[in-house]
């Protein structure tokens, strides 16, 4: 019986084992070369999965989440582009022309989010470039107290790798 597990890059990539899949395209991909391939895709504003499968017993009828904790074989990388919609772009110029700040809050890879934040004109002065955008992530975001997340919520306008309690955390604080 074979698990296949997909999800976040660095969730999976931190399961898989040295062993890789028998293609040799994926055997030239080492650890550290799969991270980048998975930033470089993501930095073009794709939303990047990575997939592994375990070869499990035979006698496996039910799955658990630490049968697959550890020990998977990496298989590859996808990368989906969700293209900011043209009506999304005109109402964000909308808001920002009548003062409105727009802020994006999101599950997304931090490069992910800030190339999409960019094409939506989520920038502060001054940002000339994708690598200027620095989204709040959720871990730097669970670390701040509430009087540094406030501070922080007001000055950014990109947040990335947010969990639902996070963004209701983030929510509070603009409020």
């Amino acid at each position: 019986r074979i698990a296949y597990v997909k999800g976040a890059v660095e969730k999976v990539l931190a399961r898989c084992s040295s062993e890789l899949a028998d293609d040799d395209a994926l055997q030239s991909l080492d650890a550290e070369r799969r991270e980048q391939v998975a930033l470089d895709m993501a930095s073009q504003g794709l939303r990047v999965l990575a997939f592994a499968r375990k070869e499990l017993p035979s006698d496996t009828d039910e799955i658990t989440h630490e049968q697959v904790e550890s020990g998977l074989v990496f298989l590859g990388l996808q990368g989906m582009i969700d293209p900011a919609r043209p009506e999304a772009i005109k109402a964000i110029e909308a808001c920002h022309a009548a003062g409105i700040q727009v802020k994006m809050i999101t599950g997304d890879h931090a490069l992910t989010a800030a190339a999409i934040g960019y094409q939506l004109n989520l920038r502060k002065p001054g940002c000339k470039a994708i690598a200027d955008m620095q989204p709040l992530t959720g871990t730097r975001l669970e670390a701040m107290s509430d009087a540094d997340l406030v501070r922080s919520a007001e000055e950014t306008t990109v947040f990335a790798r947010v969990t639902p309690e996070q963004k209701l955390r983030l929510v509070n604080a603009l409020q």
